[in-house]
């Protein structure tokens, strides 16, 4: 079966020598792994491998919805909740009617990141003292009315949802995503067992700092909402695989599963924007980004979903087509967006090429 995938593990090869280090690919069909394939060097002197753990930089926007909705089918928050109930820190013009339908769907105002990110990681800053700067400079748009990635937004969801559950955000993914789930080889943070088994990331914020975003321990053990989840390839597609329609075993109830992977950013909630609304705002689920009439990826379904991740993976699931795959890899964004996405684009058209053939 894994011949099926050979065009797939050959371009795996032409990335290696445009200057990927290493990388990992593992393949679903109806839901069975078809194929598992790594290539290069996780990190120096270390081939990668089943057992490489790859920072998913932000494919751990998943993990932190997943967290939502563990507090959602608890009662313990809703999506109409205001961030502001929780988040009394969360101060300035606008910020009011922010709710944690806006903040999991980019559609808050918040900007993207602080502009001194790379400065802040090197200084060592505290998770709360990097998501609250959220509260400062003025919105984007009003809540609801655009849309604009938000690693700050994410971050706020992730801090709501922790003080509406009680628990620290760690204890929240562990105890209500990653134990109930089985996934022994995802980490937020990693432990200290685990710290020669990460992939080491060319081209991250602060690189060569004792903050270096994904190679740091300091980095590593802020678990950031954003952009804190280490898994292995494999790990990653089972976690993706729990929000398939088309398989049986779920981590939530059918209603919540359905609605992480459906539009919510629509005028039918409670907390919906009044028109106009900026024809811009793209179809987001829960964390989950939704194909629809998007252009990425390329080749699959209108009812993909999944995300990509700026340390140079992606997950994705085509309930259509039933394929499910991750791509995993550890050269970042930093070092080229055009070539980045380029990457990406090509590694799903050739594993959706081959699966579908």
């Amino acid at each position: 079966m894994a011949t099926q995938f050979e065009a797939a593990f050959q371009l795996m090869a032409r990335f290696q020598e445009e200057g990927v280090a290493g990388s990992g690919l593992v393949v679903a069909l109806g839901g069975e792994i078809a194929a598992e394939h790594y290539v290069g060097q996780s990190r120096p002197d270390t081939p990668a491998g089943p057992d490489s753990l790859w920072p998913l930089a932000s494919i751990s926007k998943l993990y932190t919805a997943a967290a939502a909705m563990s507090c959602l089918e608890r009662g313990e928050i809703a999506l109409s909740t205001k961030a502001k109930s929780l988040v009394p820190e969360l101060a300035g013009p606008g910020r009011d009617d922010i709710t944690l339908r806006h903040l999991l769907t980019h559609t808050s105002g918040l900007r993207y990141e602080s502009e001194a990110m790379a400065e802040r990681l090197a200084a060592q800053l505290t998770l709360d003292q990097l998501i609250l700067e959220a509260c400062e400079g003025p919105l984007l748009f009003a809540p609801g009315k655009d849309q604009s990635y938000s690693d700050f937004g994410i971050g706020l969801a992730g801090m709501m949802c922790a003080r509406a559950a009680g628990l620290s955000f760690p204890d929240l993914v562990r105890t209500r995503v990653l134990e109930p789930a089985g996934l022994t080889n995802t980490f937020m943070p990693p432990t200290d067992d685990v710290t020669n088994r990460i992939a080491y990331v060319d081209g991250v914020l602060a690189e060569g700092t004792v903050g270096a975003m994904y190679n740091s321990t300091h980095a590593r053990n802020l678990a950031h909402p954003a952009f804190g989840t280490i898994a292995s390839a494999g790990d990653l597609l089972a976690f993706g695989l729990l929000f398939d329609p088309n398989r049986d075993c779920h981590l939530f109830s059918q209603a919540g599963t359905t609605t992480m992977i459906t539009d919510q950013t629509g005028y039918d909630f409670p907390d919906a924007p009044t028109e106009p609304r900026a024809a811009s705002v793209q179809p987001w689920g829960l964390g989950f980004q939704i194909k629809r009439t998007m252009t990425f990826p390329e080749l699959v379904s209108e009812r993909a979903f999944g995300h990509p991740g700026a340390s140079g993976c992606i997950l994705l699931v085509d309930p259509t087509f039933d394929v499910a795959f991750t791509f995993v890899s550890n050269r970042h964004l930093n070092l080229g967006y055009d070539t980045w996405t380029d990457r990406l684009m090509r590694i799903t058209n050739v594993v959706m090429a081959c699966a579908t053939r």
